[in-house]
């Protein structure tokens, strides 16, 4: 089991304790000095003491077993408004939400970016309601995708 397998692991022990899911976890910066991100989620959104408290254990439990090699700092949160989808289950908790999708090859016309919502998800491709219709879009092309959140301010009349 790789160091990231293991931190993904005792992450998903951490927020289960506390009634939540992992959403991601990722690592950026070169060894010895990274930053290990860890996202957590729940329905009804996740409070900033809650995100504290799982900080705090899973700062331990990393401590204890000591998966990364050198000197890390560790950043709990929720994944945000507007989260990346990297894995078929965030398109599931994500259905009939607005989103963009980018494709590693053009998926409708000649773009490589497609922007609506989330309709329907099976194994292997998510289907996307877009103003032309329904897009299936495989899971293997897609190059990024994320939740677009659009402010509805009062009318400032």
């Amino acid at each position: 089991m790789g160091a990231l397998e293991e931190v993904r692991d005792l992450a998903e022990a951490v927020a289960r304790r506390h009634s939540l899911r992992l959403w991601d976890v990722e690592t950026s910066g070169r060894p010895g000095s990274s930053v290990l991100r860890v996202f957590v989620d729940a329905d009804g959104g996740v409070d900033l003491d809650t995100v504290a408290k799982v900080a705090d254990e899973l700062s331990r439990a990393l401590d204890l077993k000591d998966p990364i090699e050198g000197r890390y700092t560790l950043e709990v949160s929720s994944p945000g408004l507007e989260r990346a989808l990297k894995a078929p289950e965030h398109y599931v908790l994500s259905k009939g939400l607005d989103v963009t999708i980018k494709t590693k090859e053009p998926v409708v016309g000649n773009s490589h970016r497609i922007d609506g919502v989330i309709d329907g998800i099976d194994d292997s491709s998510v289907t996307i309601e877009t103003e032309q219709g329904a897009v299936a879009v495989p899971f293997g092309s897609i190059k990024s995708a994320r939740t677009v959140f659009e402010w509805k301010g009062k009318d400032k009349r």
